[in-house]
């Protein structure tokens, strides 16, 4: 028996009536809680891209809110949907049917027989579907499988981006296939490139799948992607937060740069430098550099800065703890 196919709208904690924005944005809060680099379960991260590939993707998306699957070579043949219910969904209701005897079009008029197997009539051999993904509903020949291939990169591959090659096996092909994949400016983790025709060919007779390149960033030691933002973490002392300073920070594209840190700072606070983060994919110009601040608290200190301390906190009077 087949296995079943997972609910990706539960997968991703999404309503199925999502946008593609919700969608999106569902996937970058999972992928980075589950991430594998990041402690996270590997088995859960597959779930999760999986999901996002196809509610991403308009034409599987359909296929699935219509059939359960994505997968066009699991809809049986000329099958429109799961049961009988399904089936005639589309003629309305029975006023509608006695509607259309009384117009003299029949109980079924206007409705399209020729995809339930058997005899198809006058229009054999062909399927007029736009659907994209093969025609089995139609009994048409059927687009090969989409193959999947992941490329790993460097923070700073997807930063600048960058020409790699990628040898992939296609199924039915003595010799692998090699091909120059090119990595935007900008690319994101779990973003990717579409190649159709490179998947795998169809066993039906019709067109070759397509081959979806999917990007793997690298952790980098300074910094975190969020989108085209570049988040830097970047310590400062108890004092500097407190009293203020101008402390220099890295940026991505090599250069430093200098920022004021607000006297009275809290940990975690997030400082913006405006156009100084990577390139966007989709639109024009550049992210953000979020400058987040962690306050690092000393485990030793000499006698000189124990005085100080002590002395900050006979002259406090303030109570930071509320709930007192």
């Amino acid at each position: 028996m087949a296995q079943a196919t997972p609910d990706y709208y539960k997968t991703l904690d999404v309503p199925r009536d999502a946008d593609a924005d919700q969608i999106k944005k569902a996937f970058r809060k999972l992928a980075r809680e589950h991430h594998p680099d990041a402690g996270g379960d590997e088995a859960k991260f597959k779930e999760i891209n999986e999901a996002y590939e196809v509610l991403s993707d308009e034409k599987k998306r359909n296929l699935y809110d219509q059939y359960g699957t994505a997968n066009a070579n699991q809809i049986p043949n000329g099958w429109p949907g799961g049961n009988m219910g399904d089936m005639f969904s589309g003629f309305g209701s029975w006023a509608d049917i006695l509607e259309s005897i009384r117009s003299g079009e029949g109980a079924f008029g206007g409705f399209n027989f020729n995809g339930f197997g058997g005899q198809r009539g006058p229009q054999q051999g062909g399927c007029r579907s736009s659907c994209g993904s093969g025609c089995g509903g139609h009994g048409g020949p059927m687009k090969g499988q989409d193959m999947n291939v992941t490329l790993k990169l460097s923070f700073q591959e997807a930063f600048e981006g960058v020409e790699k090659r990628v040898t992939v096996r296609i199924p039915g092909k003595q010799d692998p296939v090699t091909l120059t994949v090119k990595v935007p400016a900008g690319a994101v983790d779990g973003g990717r490139l579409r190649y159709r025709g490179q998947g795998a060919p169809s066993t039906m007779g019709g067109e070759p799948g397509d081959l979806l390149v999917s990007f793997k960033l690298d952790p980098h030691p300074h910094f975190e992607r969020d989108g085209a933002d570049v988040i830097v973490n970047t310590p400062v002392t108890v004092a500097e937060a407190a009293l203020g300073a101008s402390v220099v920070v890295p940026a991505p594209d090599g250069t430093k740069i200098r920022v004021k840190v607000p006297a009275g700072t809290q940990d975690g606070t997030l400082l913006t430098v405006r156009g100084k983060g990577a390139a966007k994919v989709k639109g024009q110009g550049n992210g953000d550099l979020q400058v987040k601040v962690l306050v690092k608290v000393p485990t030793q200190m000499n006698d000189e800065q124990k005085q100080a301390m002590e002395a900050y906190l006979a002259a406090t009077k303030e109570e930071v703890r509320t709930w007192l």
